[in-house]
This record gives C-alpha cells, structure tokens and sequence, in this order.
C-alpha cells in the first residue's frame, strides 16, 4: 500500500530530505552540507555534480533507514532555491559550468545599466512582478552563454539546456526524460510574464536569451515524470510536486489564505505574504510572487527578501569568533535588555527588499567603550529583526490585509532572544512552529495532496503545529526608537557609500 511522500528541499548551504506519512509526520530524514565557491569578489557557485550526488545519497538513506520501498511511495516532491541556475549538455547530460547561486553579484553593472532606463525596468516590474537585479536568473544566464566555451557550438547544436536547480534534478532523476520547471521557479527568472503563466518574448529579447534553452513550464503539481535513474532506491516514484523554497515553506506553515504571512530564517530572511489570487504591485520596494498555481488556480503573494540572516551568525562564529555556536546567543545576551545603543545593518551582501542597494555593506553603529560583546550580538539580532519588521510595515500599506500573527520556520527561530525581538518590533505576536523544516514538510504536503493521499487542503491546515508564541513586551514608543534608528543608520551607509 502506497503510504508515504518524499520530498527534497535542495537548499543554499545543504539539501535536506524527508519522508512523511499520511499523518503528516517525518518519519524519516536526511541532511547534507554542500561547498560554495567565491572565485572572486562577489562570486558564488556550487558544483552541480555534488549536488546530485547528495540527493541521491540522501534519497537512499531516508528510504534505507526507513525500511521503506519504493512502491509503498505515493510521489515525490521538490523544493528549490529558485533564482540559482545551470548549464548543461542535453546529449551527455553533464554540467558545463559550475551553478551560479542566487548571491552571486557578478552581472550587477550589466543589470544597473538596464535598470537606468526608468522604461525598461517599469516594464519589467510590470511584466514578472520583480527589480532587475542580479539576484534573479536572466543576467546568470546571459553570463553563462557569454563566458561557457562552447556554449555557441552546443546551442547550434540543439545541445544546450539552461535551467534552474529543479529542472537540473529532475532531468537527472528521469535520465533526461524530463526537461520542466514550474510557475513558481520560472517566475523568479525575469523572463517569465506572471500574468500570462509563460516564458516571455520581450523579456528574452531583453536578455538575448534562445527560448529552446529553457524548460518546459508546469504548474507547481501534476505530472513532472517519473523516477528512473537505476541507483536511486526511489525509482519508479512519480514526481508529482515541485516549487521554489519560499512557497513551499508557505505551505509547510500553513499559510495557504489570503492574509497569512510568514517568515523563514535561513542564510537569508525571506517574508512572504498571500494575496490569493490578486496580483498586489508594492509601492515600496516589495516583489510581487507567484506564489503557486494548482488545478489551473493561480496563488500570488507579497515578496521580501533579506540576504544575511544566519549567515551573519556563521560570520559572527566563523570569522570573528564571538560566538562559538548559534546556540550560544541566548547564553550571552541572556541579561541584557537592550543593544546599548548599538545598531547593525544586514547588508553583508547588499540590501534587498525595501532599499535595493547592492553596494552597501553591513555595519554596526553607535559602538563605545561600554560596548560589549553580547551588545554586538544583540545588534545584529534587532538588525535582522528590524529589516524584517520593516518589510512586514510595507506589506501591510499596499494591502491593507488584516494581519494578526507572523509564523516563522528556520534555525534561528530556536532563538528565544531572536524571536522575542522580532515580536517586539513587530508589535504583533510571533509563531515559532513546531517543525522548523517547514520548506520541506510544505513540498511534502503538496506532493500529498497532488498524489490523492490528502483530498483536500483541510488536511494541511490542520497538520501545522505551533510550538511557541512570543508575544511584544516593548512599548510603542520603545518599538518605534529602535525603528527610526535603524532607518538612520541605513541612511549613513548611503552617505557613506555615494563618498566612498
């Protein structure tokens, strides 16, 4: 009998792999780290090979331990990191390249010269809901046809496939049968029109990218193929779901309505809001997502992205050694109340949603010879904390949605200090849910519903779990000083920037 779903969440630091139930629980699951690269000054690449590899090995090892075969596995389901983009040969199947992940900056002069045509970057807002910016796909791929040796002869050749992280797997887990992406991750591309659901001729103009590169667009469940790569112990599993990571925590939160908002803590922070089926055009810097789109039913939300979360606590532990592990952060700022008028700017790699300045770099403010070590610590946590608070400001003007709660998945909700600033900046109660692999659980459940294991949405809504709230404790005026000092601080680094 057919019980359960797998689902793989190939993330920015690791792929995790789990395997559920019809309950809804993990009864099985699987982490592995993956290298980055940084060639050079704000380069970031992954080997596309490790990155197979390890989905196989952790496919095979849930199932392994589970003592669980492949015909009792209803589907299976996949989560990606959206913007992040390969090259291959179709005839070999073998990357050409390494993977250009969604930190890479290295085509951000092309995409500023297009983004000083105030025409061109408003039709491309209009067209995908997104900025030009290097963070999405098309520049990356536009490099890769400009700089990979014999990606002309390849293309010439009709060899050359161009894809995001989802069609690399799942072309290499049917053996090529399947070239696919869905709605969800080519809406991250810049090439793809959210309104009309397809690649667009304008946009690939723009870009000067051949359409017969790209992969076939789906929506986020159906038919994807079918498992059939001889190693894998999953073979023979149909592939019934796939999506970026952010949608896929969406709904391993539960966030499944308009008005639900949530936020997941990984390397970056990323806030997403649902608008339903309303397409929102933020006046204030926010992405317009495609959220999802099942059953020929388009769900939309409210995007933002902040690139340093837990990296920050790595650099922190790292390079800096002032923390010896994330589970330290607690121990340290356990007796302070405040950052000692410290603030700390989340911007290692640019600033993202709101401001859209990628040349402006973190920074702590305000420091003097009372600083401590834990008031730095403290700093960065209401940095990340007030960006996020900030973001969810702006994705209340556009809408006017009647948001009560923020539920939040990731590492750096085990935090007790962390979550308990983010509700007090927020003014609104915070919901740490009880499984903090949400992107993974979300594709799982999507991957259920798409097989017919759950009938209806019901079944999700009611598998979420919530582990803690966290409730404001500051005052208004409290909130809003710590607010205003961090759009100041952001205001220097500006200052600082234009001088430099």
């Amino acid at each position: 009998m057919k019980n359960y779903v797998i689902g793989i969440d190939q993330g920015t630091t690791g792929s995790f792999v789990g395997l559920m139930n019809p309950d809804g629980e993990m009864v099985g699951s699987a982490y592995k780290v993956h290298e980055q690269f940084y060639p050079q000054a704000g380069w970031v690449e992954q080997d596309p090979n490790e990155l197979w590899h390890n989905a196989c090995e952790l496919l095979n090892r849930v199932m392994s331990n589970a003592e669980v075969r492949a015909h009792e596995i209803v589907g299976l389901g996949i989560a990606n990191q959206g913007e992040s983009v390969v090259m291959w040969d179709r005839q070999t199947g073998e990357a050409l390249y390494p993977a250009l992940i969604w930190q890479d900056t290295r085509t951000q002069a092309g995409i500023d010269q297009l983004a000083a045509n105030p025409e061109t970057a408003a039709e491309v807002t209009r067209r995908t809901g997104l900025k030009l910016d290097s963070y999405f796909s098309a520049s990356k791929i536009r490099w890769l046809l400009d700089h990979v040796p014999d990606a002309s002869k390849h293309l010439r050749e009709n060899r050359l496939a161009c894809g995001t992280l989802d069609s690399w797997l799942i072309w290499k887990l049917t053996e090529g049968r399947a070239f696919v992406t869905d709605v969800s991750t080519a809406s991250r591309t810049l090439l793809f029109n959210i309104h009309r659901l397809s690649w667009d001729d304008w946009l690939l103009k723009l870009f000067d990218i051949p359409l017969e590169i790209l992969p076939t667009v789906l929506e986020s469940t159906g038919e994807f193929g079918c498992v059939s790569h001889p190693a894998l112990l999953c073979r023979d599993v149909p592939i019934v779901a796939s999506l970026v990571d952010q949608p896929a925590a969406m709904v391993g939160q539960g966030c499944l309505d308009a008005g639900q908002i949530k936020a997941t803590y990984g390397t970056g922070c990323f806030i997403n809001l649902n608008t339903g089926a309303k397409v929102v055009t933020s006046q204030h810097g926010l992405l317009t997502m495609l959220a999802w789109q099942r059953d020929g039913q388009v769900t939309y939300g409210l995007d933002g992205g902040i690139f340093t979360a837990a990296a920050t606590l790595n650099w922190l532990r790292d390079q800096l050694g002032l923390i010896s592990d994330s589970k330290t952060i607690d121990e340290i700022c356990a007796n302070l109340g405040d950052s000692g008028g410290v603030t700390w700017i989340p911007a290692q790699a640019g600033l993202g949603a709101l401001y859209w300045n990628r040349s402006i770099r973190g920074a702590w403010l305000g420091i003097d010879l009372a600083t401590s070590q834990g008031h730095m610590i403290r700093a960065v946590l209401e940095g990340i904390a007030a960006h996020v608070a900030r973001v969810i400001q702006a994705m209340l003007s556009d809408t006017a949605l009647p948001i009560t709660t923020l539920r939040v998945d990731g590492g750096l909700t085990k935090s007790h200090t962390m979550m308990q600033i983010q509700s007090d900046l927020l003014g609104h109660p915070v919901e740490v849910i009880a499984n903090s692999e949400a992107t993974t659980s979300g594709v799982c459940m999507l991957a259920a519903r798409a097989s017919g294991l759950w009938s209806s949405d019901d079944a999700i809504r009611q598998k979420i779990q919530v582990a803690k709230i966290y409730e404001p404790r500051l005052s208004e005026d409290q909130r809003l000083n710590i607010l205003n000092r961090f759009e100041r601080a952001i205001g220097c680094l500006k200052d600082w920037n234009i001088h430099d």
